[in-house]
């Protein structure tokens, strides 16, 4: 199964994705917004033309409402058709023009330099890191881009359980699952040396987080585990069938006795202004 694959079983489940989000706030012990955290501060009453990049349903974009310029228009990019008509609707409860892309990535070469005053990510791009060159491109000389990332022990309460349970069935053999390969690519621990050729400035916010599930609550954290597990088992060699049942009664077990789960989920955020470096030629005259 290819990652593209693996994405869409993930998140083709659009409203099972909104549950997911939801479930999160709820759990949380950070009860801030951390899309509001990263808008904070910051001045983009100017900010006429905006991307978001990997826009799901909207979350992020639906937070620029009295933020930006009444002129604005903001382009929503995701790789799930079906997320258009949620972000639409996200917009117009920002009171923003919109429109939605559903190209992924690829569609930011067809973007002219400097079209955007503001580029958002947010828990998208460890999925295509490899864009950071072109969303400088994109920047205006005063813009800016925020990005929300994961720190690399995003959810490592859940990794150990699940490779425990690999281990002891002899099915595993110190590799790392497919969503530690996916964080990784763009973490809290290696994003500023990413970001770093292409902005010539960046700050950091840390989002400490974490979410507390107790016993009573169980089923929320099978149901949190359910929707990610294509991205813990694909192209592993497993059988999601047979393990996922095992995995979900450990989960069980360990919810009883310890009366609750809790899941590591700190982020950090990424303000990136100044685009510079590298990035210096068009994209016309690259070769």
């Amino acid at each position: 199964m290819s990652e593209q694959e693996q994405i869409h079983r993930v998140f083709d489940k659009v409203q099972a994705h909104r549950r997911i989000a939801e479930l999160i706030r709820r759990f949380s012990t950070n009860r801030r917004s951390v899309h509001e955290t990263a808008l904070e501060g910051l001045d983009l009453r100017e900010c006429r033309q905006i991307l978001d990049l990997g826009c799901a349903f909207g979350l992020f974009t639906e937070k620029l409402g009295g933020r930006v310029s009444p002129e604005a228009v903001v382009t929503g990019v995701d790789v799930i058709e079906t997320y258009g008509p949620l972000y639409l609707e996200a917009c117009r409860r920002a009171g923003i023009r919109g429109r939605f892309f559903s190209e992924g990535a690829s569609v930011l070469g067809t973007f002219e330099d400097g079209s955007f005053d503001l580029i958002l990510c947010s828990y998208a791009l460890y999925f295509f890191p490899g864009a950071i060159p072109d969303i400088a491109r994109l920047l205006r000389g005063e813009g800016v881009f925020v990005a929300i990332t994961h720190h690399r022990q995003n959810a490592g309460e859940m990794i150990s359980l699940i490779k425990g349970i690999l281990d002891a069935r002899g099915q595993y053999h110190e590799r790392d699952l497919p969503v530690e390969v996916i964080t990784g690519r763009f973490s809290a621990e290696n994003g500023e040396a990413l970001l770093k050729p292409w902005f010539a400035r960046i700050d950091t916010i840390d989002f400490p987080n974490r979410l507390v599930f107790p016993s009573r609550d169980v089923e929320r954290v099978l149901e949190y585990f359910r929707f990610k597990s294509p991205l813990y088992f694909a192209d592993t060699g497993l059988d999601p069938g047979a393990v996922i049942p095992a995995v979900s009664e450990r989960i069980r077990q360990v919810a009883s006795g310890q009366r609750g789960i809790t899941i590591t989920k700190d982020d950090r955020i990424f303000i990136c202004t100044r685009p510079s470096g590298r990035q210096g030629r068009s994209r016309r005259e690259r070769p």
